[in-house]
């Protein structure tokens, strides 16, 4: 009934409508890549992790003075500092932009938290505690959760910068918070 002919066609259209069905989706992916190429991800702080990379890193003389439960508790100031800044929402709230006001920060838009202020804050807390923190201790955690903060791009420039950085660990390798542990 069928000649060879029909079969061709029949191969064709079907040739034809996969061509079309492909297209079609590699189109769709690559308009939806571009779209999010130039989406900034947002940097999220897990505490936990950030207090498990900060004990790693902590001198033995700081880390004898203080627990887990101080360290979590410094970072806890710190980011205080950021919120009287303006600069974070409680969680589940919008971030980024959307946690500043309209008229917040200088004639360019950008909302500047120094970070000495930040270190006074966390330092003044540690000292106000019934049990006094050690004022030297408090400021290594502190400033190794800014450093912490930077490698994860939460603030300062964008995530990453350049090997053989400030961020760099011993022997160069790179002190990368968002690095799998094993």
């Amino acid at each position: 009934m069928y000649g060879w002919h029909d079969h061709t066609m029949i191969w064709l259209f079907l040739a034809l409508g996969v061509l079309l069905v492909v297209g079609i989706a590699v189109y769709a992916v690559g308009s939806a890549v571009g779209r999010l190429e130039n989406t900034v991800l947002p940097a999220v702080l897990e505490v936990d992790d950030a207090v498990d990379w900060i004990a790693e890193r902590l001198p033995q003389e700081a880390a004898g003075q203080l627990s887990r439960d101080d360290v979590v508790e410094v970072v806890g100031w710190y980011l205080e500092s950021f919120a009287e800044a303006g600069l974070a929402t409680t969680h589940g709230q919008e971030l980024g932009d959307g946690a500043l006001a309209e008229d917040a920060g200088d004639a360019e838009g950008r909302v500047v938290a120094p970070l000495d202020d930040a270190l006074d804050h966390v330092v003044a807390r540690g000292l106000e505690r019934s049990e006094p923190l050690d004022a030297l201790a408090v400021a290594m955690v502190a400033d190794l959760l800014g450093t912490y903060l930077v490698a994860m791009g939460a603030i300062g420039g964008p995530a990453g910068g350049t090997a053989g950085g400030p961020l760099d660990g011993p022997g160069g390798d790179r002190a990368d918070p968002a690095a799998p542990r094993g």
